[in-house]
């Protein structure tokens, strides 16, 4: 692996996390013997806005149950298991994080989605693919983790059957200059994270022979949501076992701190969009 690619997979290492998970569930009253993938959204949808974003990104294209789906830096499996429950179709998920493929697994295996969503080890410049397997690649806030930007779109390209589809939400950087605040959910130092100006970002992916269909800034939607979350009234009580500071470990509070700091100060935004193999290629 790259010294960066390390990097990563160090920062997202997670002792006895399946454990957590198993006891948050059970702390919170959920049944494992009938799980649902509703009952995991709050910790297996790791990014921001959660389930909403996950319905969002997969709103942006056209699935269908014949479709091949490779979920790329697919954590525990939240968004994976969405599509393959919802869609019906094949998903597969990597991810750099051997704790949250196993992860990933168990919770599929609990939620018996075991024959649609599957996941390995695996890095996303690198996958153990054949030339054009899938017929849509997603990912939800991965590539601000990759310093070789151009060698992932690469590989997402050589991956999608002629015609599919690449769709994801991502940070990109904002417009204002200087490092990050740091530690983040992404970055536990300023040199582990590697975002791109939109346009930057746009540009690096059509030099793979990607088509650019769909590219929206939603960094003032995520601003509106992070003042509602602000302003949402605090509840007496326990707060619940299962949520994802199980994910993000023991500086869970001062990641999710940072990210709103870089979110308001201008050093982050937010993009979707959806780009296509041409048919012809």
């Amino acid at each position: 692996m790259e010294e960066h690619t390390n990097d990563v997979a160090t920062h997202y290492a997670r002792d006895s996390l399946i454990q957590s998970i198993l006891d948050g569930l059970r702390a919170d009253g959920k049944d494992l013997d009938t799980l649902t993938i509703d009952d995991l959204q709050m910790v297996d949808e790791f990014h921001t806005r959660g389930r909403q974003t996950t319905t969002e990104v997969v709103a942006l294209t056209e699935f269908s149950t014949h479709h091949k789906v490779i979920d790329l830096g697919s954590g525990i499996g939240g968004p994976a298991r969405y599509i393959a429950h919802t869609i019906g179709c094949q998903v597969s998920g990597i991810d750099l994080t051997t704790s949250f493929v196993a992860t990933a697994n168990k919770l599929s295996e609990l939620t018996g989605l075991t024959d649609l969503a599957r996941f390995q080890v695996a890095s996303a410049l690198d996958t153990p693919f054949d030339d054009d397997t899938f017929d849509r690649a997603v990912t939800i806030q991965m590539q601000m983790g990759i310093a070789n930007k151009d060698a992932f779109y690469r590989e997402v390209f050589r991956i999608l059957k002629p015609g599919g589809a690449f769709v994801f939400q991502d940070l990109v950087a904002g417009p204002k200059e200087g490092p990050l605040n740091t530690p983040t959910p992404w970055a536990s130092e300023q040199h582990h994270s590697h975002l791109y100006l939109p346009n930057d970002l746009r540009k690096a992916i059509e030099a793979s022979g990607l088509v650019n269909e769909l590219w929206r800034d939603t960094t003032e939607e995520m601003k509106a949501w992070q003042g509602q979350q602000n302003a949402s009234p605090k509840t007496d009580g326990p707060r619940p076992a299962l949520g994802i500071h199980l994910v993000l470990g023991p500086t869970a509070s001062e990641k999710r701190r940072n990210t709103q700091r870089n979110l308001t100060e201008g050093r982050i935004g937010y993009v979707q969009a959806v780009f296509r193999k041409p048919a012809s290629s």
